[in-house]
């Protein structure tokens, strides 16, 4: 697959996510929701995070200028002008499956996107796949905490595979629960 047919795929997956957030009526102005790729923009103002975690995000930009990630998917999620959080999946090497490998939400709990970061974000990766032709979006190493956001999501232990999302399954956000949960 070309360079420009990966970027179109990743547009066109993070447009739906916001267009189906919009339809879910979420808390906020999906017109001031954006989901964009990681850029030095984002990193700089994660940088100001008072996250617990440390996933590298700075490693992304260096990641995505090398030919063997042109398959992942990075998304920057902006309200406001305020970075809300991030993502990083990719498919490694795999035919079927994309693995959601960092995933995070601006820790300051007075967001209004609290909650939406990881529906968003895991309904981008899901449009990914599918436009890939994937079978599976497979959470690598979930944290134990929020283990209960990625089974609210349709997420399930499927043994030889990990904590994967079934693509063949019939998904509608709508009428998903635990839109609330920690990411």
């Amino acid at each position: 697959m070309e360079e420009d047919e990966y970027r179109a795929y990743k547009e066109v997956a993070r447009e739906m996510a916001v267009g189906e957030i919009a339809d879910a009526a979420a808390p906020f102005n999906a017109p001031e929701l954006v989901l964009g790729e990681i850029t030095e923009a984002a990193i700089d103002q994660y940088d100001r995070w008072l996250s617990r975690y440390d996933f590298g995000w700075e490693r992304v930009i260096r990641w995505k200028a090398k030919p063997a990630h042109l398959p992942a998917l990075d998304i920057a999620v902006w309200h406001n002008n305020t970075l809300a959080g991030l993502c990083w999946a990719s498919p490694r090497d795999s035919r079927d499956k994309v693995f959601v490998l960092y995933l995070e939400r601006n820790p300051d709990d007075q967001l209004v996107t609290k909650g939406y970061i990881a529906p968003l974000c895991l309904t981008a990766v899901r449009n990914y796949a599918s436009l890939l032709d994937m079978k599976y979006v497979v959470i690598s190493d979930p944290i134990p905490e929020v283990r209960n956001t990625y089974l609210a999501q349709g997420f399930q232990q499927i043994h030889g595979i990990g904590l994967a999302y079934d693509l063949s399954q019939d998904y509608d956000p709508a009428e998903e629960e635990g839109l609330h949960d920690e990411i």
